[in-house]
């Protein structure tokens, strides 16, 4: 209970636009961000070039090649520098699930104890019993056997069996009939 409420103050004493991790994410992304040079594709599509890797960001469909800005929602290096060049502000950028706004709503109602007597109790970890028997064995299996299970053809070419006896395929001399 004490976590939420030292989180809910520190929630309500937020003075920039998003959380702080954010914040620190934005001011390190920009200053790697002065470093690339961005070239315009079409409107709102730019190729930025620079740093570890050249990338096409849409600023339209909110877009990078590296894909970081995809699963994040806080723009890559790449987008601020794209963002900069066609005169956007970082913030705008970034998803509103960071905003303080979002923030805020997710404090704003009270969290209660629960109603019954609560009893402090000690938490032990679970009582897991080994199953009888020999451990299944676990390895790493080898290319040859993952495309069998996959149903592939092994690229090794396999060799060809004759019989010493009657010099025919398909069989050896222990399994000759004549």
């Amino acid at each position: 209970m004490k976590v939420v409420l030292e989180e809910k103050r520190r929630c309500f004493a937020l003075t920039s636009e998003h959380i702080q991790k954010v914040e620190n994410l934005l001011a390190v992304r920009s200053e790697l961000a002065d470093h690339l040079t961005v070239q315009p594709i079409d409107g709102w599509r730019l190729f930025v070039t620079g740093g570890i890797r050249n990338c096409i960001v849409d600023l339209e469909h909110g877009k990078c090649d590296c894909g970081i800005y995809a699963v994040e929602k806080i723009p890559c290096s790449h987008v601020i520098a794209a963002g900069n060049h066609d005169g956007l502000h970082i913030s705008t950028l970034v998803s509103s699930f960071y905003s303080k706004d979002t923030l805020f709503a997710g404090y704003s109602q009270n969290i209660y104890p629960h109603a019954g007597i609560v009893k402090a109790s000690k938490c032990l970890p679970p009582n897991v019993k080994r199953p009888l028997g020999r451990q299944k064995k676990s390895r790493w299996q080898s290319w040859l056997e993952l495309s069998r299970m996959r149903g592939h053809k092994s690229m090794k070419q396999h060799r060809v069996y004759r019989c010493s006896n009657c010099k025919e395929t398909g069989h050896t001399a222990p399994h000759c009939e004549n």
